[in-house]
């Protein structure tokens, strides 16, 4: 089954982390998680509807349900980077600092190099005053530091 998810949504996919797609009401993010669950329920390991779905549990401020499902992601892609950024994310909304500072330590070891970005989110709010966050981001400006003098 292909599922063309950018036509799902009225301004289309985006992975511009900073720009929250408009989903309208609640009653439209309860059809999404309906309709992305039964995707689930008939492919468990369908990789589009778990991030998804996630994403709409987040909207929905269920932070619980959003870390169960970037934990399959974090299963089924265990070498991708913006995965483990999402599941530190999500650990991070959930109060669970150690979780989401190793996810996000391991995110920056597989390729994760937006300091920007991770300086702005919001999710991660509560890590950033803890000195391992301050470590990461200081990692983060060294290695662009680096770059810039090659």
């Amino acid at each position: 089954m292909i599922l063309d998810v950018c036509k799902l949504y009225v301004g289309g996919m985006t992975m511009d982390f900073d720009k929250s797609i408009d989903i309208g009401t609640p009653a439209d993010n309860q059809f999404e998680i309906d309709f992305f669950q039964r995707i689930l329920d008939a492919n468990p390991l369908h990789y589009d509807a778990l991030l998804i779905l996630g994403e709409a549990y987040g909207r929905a401020g269920d932070y619980g349900k959003g870390l169960e499902l970037d934990l399959r992601l974090a299963q089924l892609k265990p070498q991708n980077e913006k995965v483990h950024y999402n599941l530190a994310r999500s650990y991070a909304l959930n109060g669970q600092t150690d979780n989401a500072l190793r996810n996000l330590s391991k995110a920056v070891d597989l390729g994760y190099k937006d300091v920007e970005h991770l300086c702005k989110d919001h999710d991660l709010a509560a890590l950033k005053t803890d000195p391992r966050f301050q470590k990461l981001v200081q990692k983060l400006v060294d290695k662009k530091n680096t770059k810039t003098k090659e």
